[in-house]
């Protein structure tokens, strides 16, 4: 019995592992794994192609809001989840307006656009955008001559940015200003977070001009400007969800997934994402909402002052527009919270808004026109909007753009 336990000690010490080999396993096992990675990465870069520096050559700093567009700039981005190369043409005055800056011609109606990226189309060819599909339907129906000056912005435009900036919104010469809202918007109002400092340097970061034609430059900005929050976990984090494997996987489960499992996965995200569709908003969008409600009050007043109606709107973000089209929604949300909001603040000062969310109840599949990751608005996506704009604004809520309804007997013989 000793010499059959003494037999088995020699056998175990003889199966010992050599110590290089604890070193060559590992390394091995990652490098089959960065292989594979590799791998999956070479064909996604295939399948979902991007190409083009995006703003990065077309941008600057700017003391009020950031970054705004430099003047006589031409940038061309291709997103990976785009079949088009987008041209970013900005005129002299640093906007994506399709025509120059300064005096409107004669007899023409002009509305002036504040907003975010929604607004200037990013990602989309501009006569793709509701921002040049716009006025080429609401001269069809009123009979004017009608225009849409765009001075949207190609990132996320608070309302206390659209205020501070609003005597560039004037200086454009409008007969109405159109503000588009939308919630990535509002969820940059105001810095928050347990240390506002870092929060504030995070913030700077993240407006550091980047070239997103390289790879790589992309991830590291994303990365110092977790860092700079302090969150290492969201750095690497970031660094996946940067990866073209991650997009497309991403791209595709979205596309082939129900709308009600979207929705679903969607709403396990934090409050930060998804507070904004919650039937009882967070301290911290309660906090976001009383900031634009100042800020809204700052805007009207201003266009009050200088004789302008505003006209203030909310386009949707994808998730939104699906639970919308759902006509149903899991209990503690509701898709319509923030439109009824932002309806208050606005008419509370005694300015026009005009609600497009309703009508998305009867559009098949809105979320379609979305880019499924990204989550801009795609051609369609503007197709849509654009439609449902001019049929608010000729409806009556601005009495300068009414259409009179047809007599029946018309109706009937077009039909």
């Amino acid at each position: 019995m000793i010499q059959s336990n003494a037999g088995q000690l020699k056998s175990i010490e003889e199966a010992k592992l050599p110590w290089r080999d604890w070193i060559l396993l590992p390394m091995l096992s990652l490098l089959t794994i960065c292989l594979l990675l590799g791998c999956s990465e070479f064909i996604a870069r295939r399948v979902l192609p991007a190409s083009g520096t995006g703003l990065v050559n077309c941008t600057e700093k700017d003391p009020v809001w950031g970054l705004r567009a430099k003047a006589n700039t031409v940038c061309f981005e291709k997103l990976a989840e785009s079949q088009f190369v987008t041209e970013y043409r900005f005129n002299n005055c640093g906007h994506r307006a399709g025509m120059e800056c300064g005096p409107k011609p004669p007899g023409t109606y002009r509305m002036v656009m504040t907003g975010s990226s929604m607004a200037m189309g990013l990602y989309t060819p501009r006569e793709m955008a509701f921002a040049a599909l716009l006025p080429k339907e609401l001269s069809r129906q009123t009979g004017r001559t009608i225009e849409v000056y765009d001075e949207a912005r190609g990132w996320a435009f608070p309302p206390r940015a659209v205020a501070q900036s609003f005597n560039e919104v004037l200086s454009a010469d409008p007969d109405m200003i159109l503000w588009v809202i939308t919630a990535m918007d509002i969820r940059q109002e105001p810095f928050e977070g347990p240390d506002p400092g870092r929060a504030k340097v995070a913030a700077e970061v993240a407006a550091e001009p980047v070239n997103r034609s390289s790879h790589l430059a992309v991830v590291w900005h994303k990365v110092k400007v977790a860092l700079a929050a302090g969150s290492l976990e969201q750095g690497l984090r970031d660094i996946w969800e940067q990866t073209r494997t991650a997009i497309a996987l991403r791209h595709f489960l979205y596309e082939g997934e129900s709308r009600q499992q979207y929705v679903e996965a969607y709403l396990r995200n934090g409050d930060d994402e998804t507070g904004f569709l919650k039937a009882q908003p967070s301290a911290r969008w309660e906090s976001r909402l009383g900031q634009t409600n100042v800020d809204a009050a700052d805007i009207e007043a201003r266009a009050k002052a200088a004789g302008v109606p505003l006209v203030a709107v909310l386009v949707p973000e994808r998730p939104q527009a699906a639970m919308i089209a759902m006509k149903e929604w899991p209990a503690g949300y509701n898709p319509f919270k923030l439109d009824d909001e932002l309806r208050s603040i606005i008419t509370s000062h005694g300015e026009t808004y005009i609600d497009i969310l309703p009508d998305y109840r009867n559009i098949p599949n809105p979320e379609q026109g979305y880019f499924p990751v990204d989550g801009h608005l795609n051609a369609d996506g503007h197709r849509i909007v654009s439609g449902l704009l001019a049929k608010a604004l000729t409806s009556g809520a601005v009495p300068a753009l009414r259409v009179a309804a047809q007599p029946q007997a018309a109706q009937e013989q077009g039909r």
